[in-house]
């Protein structure tokens, strides 16, 4: 069952972020271009939509970056979204975008088999990535602000909030909408390696690599400083 949308409060432009909204250097290896709006570039030839891949990323990532009117309609609405929140002039998108756990080296999965409270529940458990460590993302490179939706099943990732014990602030896949339990601030943009954390919180998303069973690798928004269960490579 899904949880209930929550509207989503207004949030100042500029807010500042735990970590410093810098852009780091990409990681070694890492080709990604952004092309501004209405310019035309060779790598574009040959990609899908016109879409550029992010060519040697970490972990041999398939992201594509999608310039401005390139991608969907579900892109491209989470683009208009992001520069309405943020007043950006243009908001870079990516689709086919894999999230990778630097405490145990996993891609995320979003759990679309499970069912009840636990459904597509975010688990850094992967060896491989398949349809369901695909992920859509934009991303303000000025205040950090970011959506992600799940390409599995077209929802967008939450941080449960209400839930308690060790699901609470578990990432799913679940909303139809974004309210402010779907807003999330990244310090580091696809290509490299990352931090993330909840809107609602400031609270670090965590891959919980010391839990068994069921819960191994899931994401949590529940930590206050970054280490490695906090960082990933996108």
């Amino acid at each position: 069952m899904k949880s209930a949308v929550r509207r989503l409060a207004a949030v100042p432009v500029g807010i500042l972020l735990l970590s410093s909204p810098a852009e780091p250097a990409a990681a070694a290896g890492s080709t990604a271009i952004l092309t501004a709006p209405g310019a035309v570039s060779t790598s574009l030839l040959g990609s899908p939509g016109g879409a550029i891949p992010l060519l040697g990323s970490p972990g041999g990532s398939t992201a594509l970056l999608t310039p401005p009117g390139g991608g969907s309609a579900v892109l491209e609405r989470m683009r208009r979204d992001v520069a309405a929140v943020t007043g950006a002039a243009d908001v870079p998108c990516w689709r086919d975008l894999t999230i990778k756990s630097t405490a145990n080296g996993r891609y995320v999965s979003a759990e679309i088999g499970w069912n009840g409270g636990d459904h597509a529940a975010l688990r850094a458990r992967a060896a491989t990535p398949g349809k369901w460590e695909k992920f859509l993302v934009c991303r303000d490179a000025g205040t950090g602000v970011t959506k992600i939706r799940a390409q599995a099943n077209n929802e967008f990732v939450s941080a449960e909030l209400d839930y308690a014990g060790a699901r609470y602030g578990m990432l799913r896949a679940q909303a139809e909408k974004v309210g402010g339990w779907e807003r999330f601030y990244s310090n580091g943009a696809p290509g490299g390696q990352f931090s993330f954390y909840t809107k609602d919180t400031k609270r670090w998303v965590a891959a919980e690599t010391g839990f068994t069973g069921r819960l191994y690798g899931v994401l949590r928004a529940r930590a206050t400083s970054v280490s490695a269960e906090e960082t990933f490579v996108w």
